[in-house]
């Protein structure tokens, strides 16, 4: 009997120590004032949702609030990095969609496409080459990690063969367009640091690569191999991936830059809806930020406007995701103005482009899980 009371006190004791633990964790998660960023995941964090009768009523409320109590818990980062560690030592291989693959490279997943979002890309390209049949389209997918370092992925993973749907894309798109691969060139160099350890992004070596592979589709003449020096900018980088799946903070990386070896390589960089101009196709200020890789043309814009001291009078048209930024840079020499357009922050349509800029030539360059996600490739070639 006594024992039975004595169990009961230590239950209830431990009962109403745990309601008191949460009690003062709530409460001072109500008293610190909120984080606008996580530096760690690279990510805006949810703020406290305003309460209203109307956000009650449907529902929202609580949805805002549980969000914003996840974001803002205290010690998030300490608790998140315990729960990775704990499932790792569980024998867990992926992390928020993260590949945890061998020697610590991560890979983020193979993205497959919803066959109508498919069929709508292909078909804006496609009409858009038609259209302007004038000038040479050429379109480049840059296959992600998983896809070329696919002997890094841990054991029993198994991704979709992004080669496929490469082709597919290639077989909608028919001769209307130049189809690039550089599959092939990366694949051939993947025993080197064409990819980041702890970024989606490929190195600005693999972007080189692929830079002389294609050198010729894009109407390039002669051997580029020697036109360019390479620097290191920093080697404290520490990516995406990391932040997402939080293996691998500890992680630091090197960022180059490749610069023409001989020659003026002067540019006038127009921000151009953000009304700021610059004279250098790097961002030296996004080095002391977590996401350095915006090194790279500052970061996502909607639409640069690149003007070269080249000699040509070639104006290209770059339409693109990020893994476009560290390829830019090798196009400068050849091209008197280069228009850069990214279609998930550009409002207008790729025909006033094309009448604003007197483009020539048109290169549609993605890394193939942003081509088969992104649902505002087809809005701005074709203005629906």
């Amino acid at each position: 009997m006594n024992k039975r009371k004595r169990n009961g006190r230590a239950e209830r004791a431990i009962g109403i120590s745990f309601i008191l633990v949460l009690f003062l964790v709530m409460i001072i998660n109500l008293l610190i004032p909120s984080k606008e960023m996580s530096e760690q995941e690279n990510r805006v964090l949810e703020q406290r949702p305003k309460l209203t009768a109307a956000s009650v009523m449907d529902g929202d409320f609580m949805e805002q609030w549980e969000s914003y109590m996840s974001d803002q818990f205290v010690g998030r980062n300490l608790w998140r990095s315990i729960k990775v560690s704990l499932a790792r030592l569980g024998g867990s291989r992926m992390e928020n969609g993260v590949y945890i693959g061998k020697d610590g490279q991560l890979l983020e997943e193979i993205s497959v496409p919803e066959n109508e979002r498919l069929s709508e890309n292909a078909g804006a390209l496609r009409t858009f080459a038609e259209t302007y049949s004038d000038i040479p389209v050429r379109v480049m997918l840059v296959p992600d990690a998983a896809c070329v370092l696919s002997d890094s992925l841990p054991a029993f993973a198994e991704v979709e063969d992004q080669r496929q749907l490469f082709s597919m894309v290639e077989r909608e798109l028919g001769d209307t367009v130049t189809w690039i691969d550089v599959f092939s060139v990366l694949n051939s160099h993947k025993s080197e640091k064409i990819y980041y350890k702890t970024d989606h992004h490929w190195t600005t070596q693999g972007a080189f690569y692929a830079f002389q592979s294609a050198a010729s589709g894009l109407g390039i003449q002669g051997d580029v191999s020697g036109n360019y020096v390479s620097y290191t900018v920093t080697d404290s980088f520490n990516g995406v991936l990391a932040s997402k799946s939080g293996v691998n903070l500890d992680e630091k990386e090197q960022i180059d830059i490749y610069v023409p070896s001989s020659g003026d390589d002067d540019v006038i960089v127009d921000y151009v809806n953000e009304a700021k101009k610059r004279t250098s196709l790097y961002d030296s200020s996004k080095l002391e930020t977590r996401d350095k890789y915006a090194v790279f043309l500052g970061g996502n814009t909607s639409v640069i406007d690149i003007k070269t001291v080249s000699t040509s009078q070639k104006r290209l048209l770059v339409v693109k995701d990020s893994f476009a930024d560290c390829f830019i840079p090798f196009l400068t020499p050849y091209y008197r103005e280069i228009i850069v357009v990214d279609p998930r922050y550009y409002s207008g349509t790729i025909s006033e482009i094309m009448d604003t800029y007197r483009i020539t030539d048109a290169l549609i360059l993605y890394s193939g899980n942003t081509f088969f996600t992104d649902n505002n490739i087809s809005g701005v070639f074709t203005g629906e």
